[in-house]
This record gives structure tokens, sequence and C-alpha cells, in this order.
């Protein structure tokens, strides 16, 4: 009887280990909240939910635009600091840290991407098949929001978290004014 009991316990956890490590994706016509399902209606689920929101966000995405992004992360203070984001097309132009307004430091430059990059993680998410991605999408732009990858459930500590705040349509920068030179040209007197 001890065995059986024994046999059946460990029967039960293996299965709810199983069912524990399945994928959990999360899109915007659900609210947000998460949902388990099997691993290739997940993917198809995100991959659908991409595409109509990178879709949207081509048809009504401005020329210039500013937002804060902020990463979080199991990595050092200065990596999880807002960064405050000029793009222009699909160029950062400007990237600052937000709380002291101090450029960017060089080696963290590749840190500050357009909302072409946050779709960008989002595939590289779903084409690794990531054990969890939860997005949320702005629902005018369609860009995201939020962006919550989770690689592998096996692994602690190396989930990554996008935040994209403070979006802001921006006219076109004035180029800076030409300083004016004058030129004075003595005349020579020739006789």
């Amino acid at each position: 009887m001890k065995q059986l009991l024994l046999a059946t316990t460990l029967c039960m956890g293996l299965l709810s280990g199983c069912a524990a490590t399945a994928p959990v994706f999360s899109g915007q016509n659900d609210g947000g909240v998460q949902h388990p399902a099997p691993p290739t209606a997940s993917y198809f689920i995100a991959n659908r939910d991409l595409l109509a929101a990178e879709t949207k966000w081509r048809q009504n995405k401005p020329a210039y635009y500013s937002y804060t992004l902020q990463r979080s992360c199991f990595c050092s203070p200065e990596f999880r600091q807002p960064m405050a984001i000029e793009v222009s097309g699909s160029t950062v132009t400007k990237a600052t840290l937000q709380a002291d307004q101090t450029p960017l430091p060089l080696a963290r430059r590749t840190d500050a991407i357009s909302m072409e990059g946050l779709f960008d993680i989002i595939h590289k998410a779903v084409d690794s098949k990531a054990a969890r991605i939860d997005v949320k999408y702005d629902e005018h732009y369609g860009y995201p929001l939020s962006v919550s990858v989770d690689q592998s459930v096996q692994i602690a500590d190396e989930e990554m978290y996008y935040t994209a705040s403070e979006f802001k349509v921006m006219t076109k920068a004035k180029p800076k004014a030409k300083k004016t030179v004058k030129k004075t040209v003595k005349k020579s007197n020739k006789k």
C-alpha cells in the first residue's frame, strides 16, 4: 500500500512539474491575463498579436517621437535607469539618462533602441520559443508598452523586462541656425 501511495505521489509530482514548465503567453486581446496553452498555439498567438501590432505601428508611426525606456533585469543598477529616447524614422537621435538628463554613456548606446528594436526583442523571443512571453501593446499606435521575456523557467535571473512610457509625437527638430560671417574685401587702389 505504501508503495502505491509513493508511486502515485511521484507521478503527480512529475505531472505537475510538466504543467508548470509549459510556455505562458499574454496577448493584447486578453487584457494582459496570462494563460497557459499548448506551445504551438501559444507561439502562433504571440506571433499573430506581434504582427498585428507591428502593422498598426507601421500605419500610425510618427516620423519623430520620444519615449522613456526602462529595462528591468537582474543586473547592476546603472543598466536599470530609465532612458529618455528621441527617434527620427527608426534611428535613435538622442538618448539621455532620465534622472539627471546626462547623455547615455558610450558603452550603453546600444541599450537605447527605437520601437522597432522592441519589436525585434519580441520576434527573437517568439523565434527562440522562450518559455514565457508577456507583451502589452498600445491600442492606438501598436507599439509595445511592456515586454517580459523568460527564456527558460529552468534558469534563474535571466528574465528581461522592458517598459515604454511617456510616448510623445514630436515635430521635426529645427536645424541650428548657421552663423553668417561677413567677409570684408579690401578694394585695391590700382592706378
